[in-house]
């Protein structure tokens, strides 16, 4: 699911923990048992937009510490850092790392024990275009592979489009839920599916949603 809207919104304060608990019940009432849903909520993982890196380790050890605290190897360390571009990078500091470097260690760490849950406020916004698409593709892909509940809040219309199952298209501030978007489209999505007159459509709808608002407004 992603949570896309004005900056203004104030999605922050509105999606918190308690709405995400409820938010998470409904998410996964198609086949998973609602009594499951408070023990895979304390298997899930959040990420904001500011990288929450131990500026005193390394970075894979940063990944690895994720893992340890969490009681879930989960993925290989190493492997989902060479993913996330940064081979060669897996024994640097934080302070020898760019910014958006940073970011992708954060992001491995979200992944790497494979939580049930993950709560992600614009996680790629720190990367430029490019490498926030190449990391998006591999996201999809290993959710494709290992299926998760995600929500994913984003700026980025073409990045919700591209990864989420349901878009939840806000209003400004105070932030209420204009209309729910369906992307019935499988993943993981290729690349080209940018090109995809479905997603030209899904983008273009979602656009005049928050233009009509701003307008209004």
């Amino acid at each position: 699911e992603a949570f896309t809207g004005p900056w203004v919104m104030g999605e922050r304060y509105t999606i918190c923990d308690p709405y995400l608990f409820t938010l998470a019940q409904w998410l996964e009432q198609d086949g998973v048992d609602p009594a499951r849903v408070p023990r895979v909520m304390e298997h899930r993982r959040r990420m904001s937009q500011r990288p929450a890196v131990l500026p005193w380790k390394r970075a894979i050890d940063d990944v690895r510490f994720t893992q340890k605290i969490a009681g879930k190897v989960g993925l290989d360390a190493a492997r989902v850092l060479r993913e996330f571009g940064l081979a060669g990078h897996e024994t640097k500091r934080a302070r020898q790392l760019s910014g958006g470097m940073l970011q992708r260690v954060n992001i491995a760490s979200a992944m790497a024990h494979d939580p049930s849950v993950l709560l992600m406020d614009e996680p790629f916004a720190a990367l430029d275009e490019m490498k926030r698409e190449e990391i998006g593709e591999w996201f999809d892909r290993e959710l494709a592979s290992r299926p998760k509940t995600v929500l994913f809040v984003t700026h980025h219309i073409d990045e919700a489009v591209m990864l989420a199952d349901r878009l939840l298209v806000f209003s400004p501030s105070p932030g209420r839920v204009m209309e729910v978007v369906s992307v019935p489209v499988p993943r993981p999505r290729d690349p080209s599916f940018r090109q995809d007159p479905r997603f030209v459509q899904i983008a273009g709808h979602v656009r005049g949603l928050l233009m009509h608002r701003s307008e209004a407004a």
